[in-house]
């Protein structure tokens, strides 16, 4: 069906994604898990996740760039690897809570976006050029950004973006319950 690239860091939040990839997964969609260098990386929750270098490779061999919030660092703010991949990327950009300021350093957050606002604030200079909302989740032409406690509202707007959910009841009703995130 398509391909994703989840770029994870160091302390990324996996569980900000973990189940919009198995909704990913099980319509079809094939996940590569991409680092700067390569190498396994510790999610905030101390899990080792194994991932390849996004180093040369061509950023539109994938539909969807997903990335989890986590501890955004000044090294990954300018990492030139990571910054020309997401400049040079023209499909679904999905980027929950802190890691949208990796997207307004690449240059590409110009339009709406969301994240907690202590990150917003913290991380203002970078989001210059975009437009902060005050919401759990925001769609702005292909990119999708989120708070990070708002993982079922990211989760249903990237599925929808995408095609995946057509307002299908079952997936919503699933989702809902798994997510359990204060939505009922």
């Amino acid at each position: 069906m398509g391909k994703v690239a989840f770029f994870v860091y160091d302390q990324f939040a996996m569980w900000q994604v973990a189940l919009l990839q198995k909704f990913l997964v099980n319509k079809g969609y094939t996940i590569e898990t991409v680092s700067i260098g390569g190498g396994l990386i510790s999610s905030d929750g101390g899990m080792l996740i194994s991932s390849t270098s996004m180093e040369g490779k061509d950023p539109n061999q994938y539909d969807i760039f997903l990335m989890a919030g986590g501890e955004i660092t000044e090294e990954l703010l300018q990492n030139v690897a990571l910054l020309a991949f997401i400049k040079g990327f023209e499909g679904v950009i999905a980027a929950s809570c802190a890691s949208s300021v990796l997207v307004a350093a690449a240059g590409k957050l110009q339009g709406k976006y969301t994240t907690l606002p202590h990150i917003n604030e913290h991380f203002r200079h970078y989001y210059q050029e975009g437009t902060y909302i005050d919401t759990e989740c925001c769609v702005d032409g292909n990119i999708i950004t989120s708070r990070g406690h708002a993982h079922y509202d990211f989760m249903i707007a990237v599925l929808e973006k995408i095609g995946l959910s057509g307002n299908d009841p079952r997936l919503q009703k699933i989702a809902l319950k798994l997510s359990k995130n204060g939505h009922e």
